[in-house]
């Protein structure tokens, strides 16, 4: 009889420990987290101005752990982001790619780029574009603008839109000025070792 206490109060005690429901990226989602990593350099040229954007983090949570890792959430929402900043004329304009998969298996994404976001609360409502960007074609973007998007705050450096491709990343961005960017070269970050 003591054993078979022993054995529910155990599978008691690890089924309280264990996530209720669990949420994974697939290989596909994951492709939105694959254009950049942490530290990452990335140059956009105008016709007579360069902008430089840094990759500041790359939060990703993807986890087939089941056990809990805080006491405050019985579900465990799989999740990535790109947050970076571009440099212009002194001034920093900030972005951010955002994915997760909820427990009802739909998956979220949102884009935002300073004054303007766009968010896609279910992946198979986004349907790309084919663009032609100087002498490469794309085939997986999504142009952010008043047509699908709000700009939510006049008073920062705001654009009239930015184009997002899911295996490249940010490809360009045009300010309301009429300046517009276009991505020119990727410097991958290296890290240091401690013999160089």
């Amino acid at each position: 009889m003591k054993k078979i206490i022993y054995f529910l109060f155990t599978i008691m005690l690890f089924s309280s420990c264990l996530y209720e429901k669990m949420s994974h990226l697939s290989d596909d989602d994951l492709t939105w987290m694959e254009p950049y990593n942490e530290g990452d350099t990335v140059l956009f040229v105008s016709s007579s101005d360069m902008d430089t954007m840094v990759v500041r983090e790359k939060p990703l949570h993807n986890s087939f752990w089941p056990f809990r890792e805080n006491e405050g959430s019985s579900e465990y929402v799989a999740n990535g982001s790109i947050k970076y900043i571009i440099k212009h004329d002194g001034k920093s304009v900030d972005g951010r790619c955002i994915i997760f998969r909820e427990g009802n298996g739909r998956l979220y994404v949102g884009f935002t780029l300073q004054t303007r976001r766009l968010h896609y609360e279910d992946d198979t409502k986004i349907c790309f574009d084919i663009i032609k960007i100087k002498n490469s074609v794309y085939t997986d973007v999504i142009k952010i603008s008043d047509s699908n998007s709000s700009s939510y705050s006049v008073g920062r450096i705001a654009n009239e839109y930015f184009i997002w491709s899911k295996s490249k990343g940010l490809l360009q961005y045009k300010y309301l000025n009429g300046d517009v960017y276009t991505f020119y070269k990727k410097l991958p970050y290296k890290k240091k070792g401690w013999f160089q």
